[in-house]
């Protein structure tokens, strides 16, 4: 037992300790994954059109959702074996990797939702 007061930590070891806390940074790669997946087959079901080049290729056979969640699940595939290769200090990049961009899509689906729905 001590009666010392924790120091408050610095953005660098805050960084670090979020970093190294590795299902942190997965919880948010799945959360962005969720974001983008909903939010596009609600704008797909509302009249919007999907951009991506591969998705739309994908949907004659597949459907919207298993157009999407396949190209995902490749995504998480590779992103999952990258991690497993790399060496530990670089692997918190790899959920980042794949979060950012699905985390984007996700929100300017939303921002095109709201558009769409309230001018």
């Amino acid at each position: 037992m001590s009666h010392e007061v924790p120091l408050p930590e610095t953005t660098r070891t805050a960084l670090a300790h979020a970093i190294s806390d590795e299902h942190v940074l997965w919880t948010v790669t799945m959360l962005a994954f969720v974001l983008d997946v909903l939010t596009t087959l609600y704008g797909l079901g509302r009249g919007l059109a999907e951009l991506n080049p591969v998705v739309l290729a994908l949907i004659p056979a597949l459907g919207p959702v298993g157009a999407l969640i396949s190209l995902k699940l490749v995504v998480l595939a590779v992103a999952v074996v990258a991690w497993r290769v790399l060496p530990s200090r670089y692997r918190g990049a790899i959920p980042i990797g794949v979060a950012v961009p699905w985390g984007v899509a996700g929100l300017m689906n939303t921002q095109l939702i709201l558009v769409t729905l309230f001018g």
